[in-house]
């Protein structure tokens, strides 16, 4: 070291020497058969085994090292490094790979899993509100895979909690933006919110269709409320995009498909003939209506359903408009717990869910059965009533 400071540095004495001497940390580093030295900070001494000789080292030295970044460097995260949440990437990847199979096609030039895991998504990652609904989607989806109470619950109320996210940048988008500065990304990611929508306000209703019967006592008023904020959800459905798409693309999962299983034919076939005797059959119980009114909206309603079920292997968009082809009467007898009115609806219900469990879409096979339990559980206290929606879901 002597010979060094007097050929590199002309320091020829002691004194010469302690001008360029510095107390310094060292850190000892092993590479095969060779032992190097780096200099770390005062901070990580503390990661010294006790006893450490910091003047026991040798004079090697090799350019290598020199561009050895400090030990804290190597150990010690970056404060701005973002909080990895895995489940929201559990979330993320079961909407790419599986859930956006299920969901409707909208485009007819575009497959499903393009336009939902491909388009929609590039959009999404460009507006969090946007992300969070189709996260919501992803977690109402996971929660028709559980068969267990509390994963299903766990599902349930992240899907909840992602779809208040979603509704308050959709509201404040929506709303708050003038439509001259509305520009073309703009506009799609308007147009993509909008499907979003529809299709999160149907599917938060899966739980409700595997617990409603489960419930010991589901009051009048708590039922009802639930069917008509259930029934808003589906008329905005019905009459935004997503209602007019219902095909499903058949994906990589066997359990996906584009047409009606052929065993649901006759279950369809006996639920229409349940429907034509109905009048007849509401005749006899109810005997002559009060208003002529409402036995007109009953008959109009009951019509419409046929006409909309003639072709139930076909895409399922008439079944789904059927309540914008209701008439205004027929609404308010439902608002007002209309027995004969409600009887129509289980009815309209129970075919859209074996429709919906012949194509396998879940968000809607989930409402449309909440739709039949409610009403059964609001009619359970009368038996002449109750026998004219019972085993309507079987």
């Amino acid at each position: 070291m002597s010979r060094h400071w007097s050929d590199v540095h002309n320091a020829n004495g002691p004194n010469d020497f302690a001008s360029h001497a510095r107390s310094v940390n060292l850190q000892t580093f092993f590479r095969g058969t060779k032992l190097k030295y780096f200099e770390v900070s005062v901070e990580d001494t503390v990661l010294e085994p006790q006893g450490f000789d910091e003047g026991g080292g040798h004079d090697r030295e090799d350019s290598s090292m020199d561009d050895l970044p400090p030990l804290s460097q190597l150990i010690s995260p970056s404060e701005s490094s973002p909080v990895v949440d895995l489940e929201t990437l559990a979330y993320f990847h079961h909407f790419i790979i599986t859930a956006c199979l299920t969901l409707p096609k909208m485009e007819d030039y575009l497959p499903a899993s393009q336009y939902w895991g491909v388009y929609v998504v590039s959009l999404a990652l460009q507006q969090r509100w946007l992300m969070c609904g189709l996260l919501a989607i992803s977690a109402y989806h996971s929660t028709t895979l559980e068969d267990e109470t509390t994963a299903r619950q766990k599902h349930y109320e992240r899907a909840t909690k992602l779809r208040s996210e979603f509704f308050v940048g959709f509201n404040e988008i929506i709303n708050n933006t003038p439509s001259t500065e509305a520009t073309e990304t703009f506009q799609k990611t308007k147009k993509a919110a909008i499907q979003v929508r529809g299709i999160v306000s149907c599917a938060r209703w899966t739980v409700t269709g595997f617990t409603a019967n489960q419930e010991i006592v589901l009051g009048p008023a708590t039922a009802l409320s639930k069917l008509e904020s259930l029934l808003c959800d589906i008329r905005y459905f019905a009459s935004s995009e997503p209602g007019n798409f219902l095909e499903t693309e058949k994906g990589n999962r066997g359990d996906i498909q584009t047409s009606p299983r052929s065993d649901t034919s006759t279950e369809s076939t006996a639920l229409l003939n349940r429907l034509q005797m109905l009048p007849y059959r509401m005749a006899e119980i109810f005997g002559k209506p009060d208003h002529e009114q409402d036995a007109l909206a009953v008959l109009l309603g009951i019509g419409a359903l046929l006409r909309c079920s003639d072709d139930l292997s076909g895409p399922w968009q008439g079944i789904s408009a059927w309540l914008n082809k209701t008439t205004d009467h027929f609404s308010h007898m439902v608002l007002l717990q209309d027995p004969a009115a409600l009887i129509v609806l289980a009815h309209w219900a129970a075919i859209l869910f074996k429709q919906a469990e012949a194509y396998e879409c879940w968000f809607i096979h989930g409402f449309s059965r909440a739709i039949v339990l409610i009403i059964s559980e609001h009619l359970s206290t009368d038996d002449t009533v109750r026998i004219l929606v019972e085993g309507l879901l079987e």
